[in-house]
């Protein structure tokens, strides 16, 4: 009973976590220098909070490392979803999506100010599209599945983290589409959450979902980049 409520709490923190980080620094805090601390102070609990709770709350070992064909052999997979979300994403933001994309040009360039990514966009979209997708590969997948799956059934397990990793996307689509689009827009990531926590059930190894991830977010970052260059 202790294990499962030390892993419940460990799992219920990083679930709400994010969505509430996302929630102060794109919505509540108006300063820039306070929001990228907060932004910062969100993402470096990401990549800590797994590891503290594996081994402070948790109480575990090492993880076990796995041979390096296991995670080259789920690639071919991991590309293929990448390549169809990624595909369909801009064919929906050219075609039926398109004025809604286009009318969030200005917010989505006032947050790229904010934050200071328009000097420097493409060095930021490659950090986006391949460090950040694995540290959220890392903690939603690995960890908040993870622990999931040992705690209710696998097919719930899928459901919560898709929906815990969609929270965050939630407020910031909102910001940039407002409420009623944002809940569309941020609410469609947890399919793609549920894609790579299938994968990894499946594969045994985040590297399929992390490079499905990765050309998902590419194609989300060229979206992104003809919008503020003026291109849509």
């Amino acid at each position: 009973m202790k294990d499962r409520l030390r892993c419940w709490i460990a799992v219920g923190v990083a679930l709400v976590v994010p969505a509430l980080g996302a929630l102060a620094y794109f919505v509540l805090i108006p300063d820039p220098l306070t929001a990228r601390m907060a932004y910062t102070a969100t993402k470096l609990f990401t990549v800590f909070w797994p590891l503290m709770a594996w081994f402070v709350i948790l109480r575990n070992r090492p993880p076990t490392l796995l041979p390096l064909r296991q995670h080259l052999s789920a690639l071919p997979l991991g590309a293929a979803t990448g390549l169809f979300i990624g595909i369909a994403i801009l064919v929906m933001a050219a075609g039926p999506f398109r004025e809604v994309v286009d009318a969030s040009a200005p917010a989505i360039r006032a947050k790229a100010q904010l934050f200071g990514v328009l000097e420097h966009y493409w060095l930021f979209a490659a950090a986006l599209s391949t460090g950040h997708s694995l540290v959220e590969e890392y903690y939603w997948r690995w960890f908040v599945y993870g622990r999931l799956r040992m705690l209710i059934p696998s097919k719930a397990a899928h459901l919560v983290a898709g929906a815990g990793f969609a929270l965050h996307h939630i407020v910031v689509a909102s910001v940039y589409f407002g409420f009623g689009w944002g809940m569309v827009f941020g609410a469609s990531t947890m399919i793609g959450g549920i894609v790579w926590s299938l994968l990894y059930a499946r594969q045994g190894t985040l590297a399929g979902a992390w490079l499905s991830h990765a050309l998902v977010d590419m194609s989300l970052m060229w979206c992104g980049y003809k919008l503020l260059s003026g291109q849509a």
